[in-house]
């Protein structure tokens, strides 16, 4: 005699199935949002945070200066994180935000959204205390520095005119901009572009 499967184990089969082809069609819609930092642990983590704590921005590794906020309010957060780390708000070019602090400190804070809720924030500082060796690279770096954090528009004509020279990935890390946790790893350029970097 061969045993059939009851009804009530045929509807707990049907439900176990539904549930997985739901979640394997969740996972193949969404792996670009889910996976755009490489392993989803230390995102999912800042959101978990955000969402269940009085946190309202999130430092995602130790290695790394990157932060995460809720997308709604997301930049009063980060203009007031960075002047409780005493930097002023200068600017903004892009997805680009520029602080400044005395003596010859500046910031540049970088944002993209990690999706429609939440926000990342790439926080590059820079300390004034590098040599300049008057070679090329240098004095782009230099020029950007000067002109970026300032609002008029010749200041803002200028850093078009500067942005303009980086056309690649290593040209984008020399002036100093900040390189996503991404594979393959890319460059953010103020101005909107970002570049892949090349094998």
């Amino acid at each position: 005699m061969i045993l059939m499967p009851s009804s009530k184990n045929k509807k707990i089969l049907l439900g176990i199935s539904i549930v997985f082809l739901a979640l394997g069609i969740l996972l193949f819609l969404y792996s670009p949002v889910i996976f755009q930092e490489g392993s989803p642990w230390l995102p999912v983590k800042a959101v978990i945070r955000l969402d269940f704590s009085r946190a309202n921005i999130v430092k995602l590794s130790e290695s790394e200066n990157e932060y995460m906020t809720k997308s709604k309010n997301g930049q009063e957060i980060v203009k007031n994180f960075m002047k409780d780390k005493g930097y002023d708000y200068t600017g903004q070019m892009g997805s680009g935000y520029f602080f400044q602090s005395l003596p010859r400190k500046s910031a540049v804070v970088i944002h993209k959204y990690y999706s429609r809720y939440f926000s990342l924030w790439k926080i590059t500082e820079d300390y004034g205390d590098k040599e300049n060796n008057g070679d090329k690279e240098n004095n782009l770096v230099e020029e950007l520095r000067d002109c970026l954090p300032k609002s008029d528009m010749v200041s803002h004509e200028k850093c078009n005119e500067l942005l303009k020279k980086i056309t690649d990935y290593n040209s984008c890390v020399e002036a100093g901009f900040s390189i996503m946790k991404s594979n393959p790893p890319q460059c953010a350029v103020p101005d909107g572009r970002s570049f892949i970097q090349s094998n």
